[in-house]
């Protein structure tokens, strides 16, 4: 299956560097905004395709599924580029910058019949599946309380502090607390309460989220992008604790009974693997590229770690979140 990118920065490197390591996909295309960037892209990987824009990608009838890797303010228009010429697409988190622009193009991706995925990675791990299994066994008893962090010294990144361009630290790492929320107490949020330290364009510097849900258990989550975090989150509940080392990329879990003794680890080598070359971990990003693959190769629209429902549920909390907080993107104007 040959794989297209758009973007050539940071995430995209990755995604190659995991492409190029697995039997069945293929790092076919790059396109950048600028073609010594996307040569220079295609011959580091050993593509066959470079290309300086986005439609010239998109026009290529050999690329089979593109993966978006901009940052979230252009992943609407892109997406929408990409599945009205007939392309499966695997976007980057955040999957766009609000819902109203999600739902447009979910609903445009399954009017089409094509693929439409949001690349959650942590939602794919094999670690993310045994911590569910683990909760749902009642390992830990009743979950009560949850906290989860996320935070990284961005401040010069010029994406995460300009209003035009969807700033601000909720959707770039804020995600990831949220989305441990949702893997370990589900979705069924009776309130939220939302709080941030702005910046001069009133994007989110530091946020503090506390969601209620209506089985009677808390989530205290925190993001920020002036500084770093330890980026765990920990599990609590009637008989004991889980210690997740790592909302974004799971590295392993502790678990300790009701005397705070820790009983178990399980780090990502003891859990099952999907079978690549190497037959170890690469990236971490192979995960949701096997998951990709196999939702396409069944002529499925979404794939069951993260479905469109979810990626909607996502993009509607992050909604409300940034109204509580006073976040507002011109374009939403």
């Amino acid at each position: 299956m040959n794989f297209g990118i758009i973007g050539a920065g940071n995430i995209a490197n990755t995604f190659a560097t995991t492409l190029t390591q697995m039997s069945e996909p293929t790092a076919y295309a790059i396109a950048s905004r600028s073609m010594e960037k996307a040569e220079e892209f295609r011959d580091r990987y050993g593509m066959e395709k470079a290309y300086d824009s986005y439609s010239a990608l998109v026009n290529d009838p050999d690329v089979d599924v593109i993966y978006i890797a901009t940052p979230h303010s252009f992943h609407y228009e892109q997406a929408k580029m990409c599945l009205e010429n007939g392309k499966h697409v695997l976007v980057e988190k955040a999957f766009c910058a609000n819902a109203p622009q999600a739902k447009e193009i979910i609903d445009l991706a399954e009017s089409k019949g094509l693929f439409l995925g949001e690349a959650m990675w942590t939602r794919f791990m094999p670690l993310a599946k045994k911590l569910r299994e683990l909760l749902d066994d009642g390992v830990i008893g009743d979950v009560m309380y949850m906290t989860a962090n996320l935070n990284f010294p961005m401040m010069h990144k010029e994406r995460l502090i300009k209003a035009e361009l969807a700033g601000g630290a909720l959707l770039d790492v804020g995600i990831y607390p949220l989305t441990a929320a949702s893997l370990i107490m589900g979705d069924n949020i009776k309130d939220i309460k939302a709080t941030a330290l702005l910046n001069d364009e009133n994007m989110d510097l530091v946020g503090q989220y506390i969601l209620t849900f209506d089985e009677g258990g808390i989530a205290y989550l925190n993001s920020g992008m002036c500084f770093e975090s330890d980026g765990n989150a920990v599990v609590i509940g009637t008989n004991g604790s889980i210690v997740m080392e790592g909302v974004n990329f799971i590295r392993g879990l502790r678990i300790f009974d009701g005397n705070h003794d820790e009983v178990d680890y399980i780090s990502f080598e003891d859990v099952e693997k999907y079978p690549y070359k190497n037959g170890e971990q690469i990236t971490g990003y192979e995960y949701e590229v096997l998951g990709c693959i196999d939702a396409i190769k069944k002529g499925h629209t979404q794939c069951p770690e993260i479905t469109h429902k979810e990626t909607l549920f996502m993009m509607e909390t992050m909604d409300e979140i940034r109204r509580q907080m006073g976040v507002i993107y011109p374009f939403e104007s």
